[in-house]
């Protein structure tokens, strides 16, 4: 009998798991569908599409708080500056946080339905901003009526573009008077070792994404190998003509935290111990502080990969207006001549107006560049993961 009753007993607690179990699962649907209702509500209010002027827009931002903005440029802290000068009475708020944290906390911050973010500025290197927060709704872009049709055809597809930059290869133009290489492949001769320099791809965003190019570009590089050895390159099964180029040239390279180490190696006076890095564009802008750098624009199968960096409107963002009004500024206002596009009218950077300038002397169709193939990143990021964990940890016993 004492049986019968202990079987009783483990049956009505495994109903009463299920029933707890479903409960919540009940709850958090109607708080999800709650939350979807709520967000549906303030697209309706902040009107993404709206005509409104700058000044239309300055006087709503007036009556709002402190505009707060995620950013991984810490250009914004310049644009920021000027943008309290030209709009008296608003303020902003600019939080520095790493590419791979940000989309993480905008995540985090709208799961546990903590608003705190209005605007985010982030380059979308491997996907993720577009898999996990435009696609399903978490952030949103906003392209000012009297800009967009000013815009690139393709600086608005996958949030608005603001910015063009690249990560590419470059050299001390003091040691070399021309570019030293003219093929990716040359990179894994013994001649370079321990003479590139790039950041560690597992803790830079733009590098992970230049990594992840050449095995996307896997056909590129085998016909480059063939070009430059002229042979054909074998491929044991499994593996992919991108990542044979990795593991052959991860002995020749030091591995480092960020792009501005880079530069500081590469472009010191009379540098010779390190002559090629892989860096973003944009830190040419420190030519003017003397170092000695110059970028390689061509190259076979390509030199760049074209990084642009996104500005969207966080979900549920509370300075609704005060945040259109920044990306106006940011943009350059209607005409493209405002102040807030300076401070990225530099060596290193193209524009995504057709109506202004790019800062980088060479433009994009001179280029041997490609753009990033998202989806293929986005699918291959735990693979790719793993794969430079290992060859990072190789590379550190070869130079033990």
């Amino acid at each position: 009998m004492n049986r019968y009753r202990i079987q009783c007993y483990i049956l009505l607690a495994l109903l009463v798991t299920f029933l707890s179990t479903l409960l919540v699962g009940c709850e958090k649907t109607v708080a999800r569908t709650e939350q979807y209702r709520d967000m549906e509500q303030w697209l309706e209010k902040a009107d993404l599409t709206d005509h409104l002027s700058k000044e239309e827009l300055y006087q709503a931002a007036l009556l709002e708080d402190t505009l707060v903005i995620y950013s991984v440029s810490s250009r914004i802290f310049d644009v920021k500056t000027t943008f309290e000068q030209e709009y008296p009475g608003l303020t902003v708020d600019v939080r520095d946080i790493r590419s791979y944290d940000i989309v993480n906390k905008i995540k985090n911050e709208y799961e546990n339905e903590e608003y705190k973010c209005d605007l985010v500025v982030c380059s979308d290197c491997d996907g993720s901003l577009y898999k996990e927060l435009l696609e399903p709704g978490i952030v949103y872009s906003y392209v000012p009526w009297d800009i967009d049709f000013r815009l690139k055809d393709d600086n608005i597809e996958q949030g608005l573009e603001f910015l063009g930059e690249a990560i590419m290869l470059v050299y001390n133009n003091e040691v070399f008077d021309a570019q030293p290489i003219n093929n990716l492949w040359e990179l894994t001769e013994d001649t370079y070792k321990g003479k590139i320099i790039m950041a560690n791809p597992l803790s830079s965003f733009s590098t992970n994404g230049f990594c992840a190019a050449l095995f996307a570009q896997s056909p590129a590089m085998e016909k480059a190998y063939e070009d430059y050895y002229g042979t054909k390159l074998i491929i044991p099964d499994g593996k992919c003509a991108g990542e044979i180029f990795w593991e052959m040239a991860a002995p020749n390279i030091i591995f480092t935290n960020s792009s501005d180490e880079v530069l500081e190696s590469v472009g010191n006076n009379g540098a010779n111990d390190v002559w090629i890095g892989i860096m973003i564009s944009s830190k040419m802008r420190y030519e003017e502080l003397g170092y000695h750098v110059a970028l390689i624009y061509n190259l076979e199968p390509f030199a760049a990969v074209y990084t642009p960096n996104s500005i969207t409107l966080a979900g549920r963002a509370a300075n609704v207006n005060s945040a259109k009004l920044f990306i106006r500024y940011l943009l350059g206002e209607a005409d493209g001549t405002g102040e807030g596009l300076q401070p990225y009218t530099t060596t290193g950077t193209w524009s995504v107006r057709q109506d202004a300038p790019d800062g980088n002397p060479v433009p994009l169709s001179d280029m041997d560049i490609v753009r990033l193939d998202k989806e293929f990143i986005y699918s291959n990021r735990e693979s790719m993961t793993a794969f430079w964990k290992r060859l990072l940890v190789e590379n550190i016993e070869i130079r033990k």
